[in-house]
C-alpha cells in the first residue's frame, strides 16, 4: 500500500529503523554513576566509544578503558536499510531490510549481554552501572526494520 509521497508503509518503517538506529549509535550504551561522601561522579559511552561524564570515574576510565562495541556496524547498517529501501525492488527489499534488522537486533543483543551490570557499595562508595538506554534504542530500530522486511513480504503475496 503506498503513501502519498510514493513510498509504500514498508519503505516508511525500514527508513525510520535505518535513522533510529543511526540516532542510536550517539545514545549512551554504557553508563555508571558512584556517589561517595557527598560527591558524585558519572560515565556515559556512546556506541561510537565517545566518552563523557564528570567526577572521578570519568578521570579514571576515560584514559584507560578500551570500549569495543559494534556502533560502527550498527552505524552502517542504518545507513544500508535506508538505502535498501529508497533503491531495491520489493522482492529483494523485503529480504535485505528483514536481514538488516536482524542484524541490527543481534549488535543490540549482545553488547546488552556483554555489559556486566553492577549496583552496590564498594570501598565506601555507592555505584551503578550497566548497559544505556541507547542499546534498547538499537533493538527497536532492528525490530522496526525487521517489521519492514516482514510487511514488505506480505505486501508481495497480495
Amino acid at each position: 500500500m503506498g503513501t502519498k509521497n510514493g513510498f509504500t508503509n514498508a519503505q516508511m518503517l525500514a527508513i525510520a529503523g535505518g535513522i533510529v538506529s543511526i540516532i542510536s549509535v550517539f545514545l549512551p550504551w554504557f553508563s555508571a554513576k558512584a556517589s561517595a561522601l557527598g560527591m558524585t561522579s558519572s560515565i556515559a559511552v556512546n556506541g561510537l566509544g565517545s566518552i563523557s561524564g564528570s567526577g572521578l570515574l570519568l578521570a579514571l576510565l576515560s584514559g584507560k578503558a578500551s570500549w569495543e562495541f559494534q556502533g560502527i556496524g550498527v552505524l552502517a547498517l542504518g545507513i544500508i536499510c535506508i538505502a535498501v529501501a529508497v533503491f531495491l525492488r520489493e522482492k529483494l527489499r523485503s529480504i535485505a531490510t528483514f536481514a538488516c534488522g536482524a542484524l541490527i537486533i543481534g549488535g543490540g543483543i549482545v553488547n546488552i549481554r556483554s555489559i556486566g551490570e553492577f549496583s552496590g557499595n564498594f570501598l565506601g562508595a555507592q555505584m551503578q552501572s550497566g548497559a544505556g538506554y541507547g542499546l534498547y534504542v538499537v533493538v527497536l530500530a532492528g525490530l522496526m526494520a525487521v517489521a519492514s522486511g516482514v510487511l514488505a513480504w506480505k505486501d508481495i503475496g497480495e
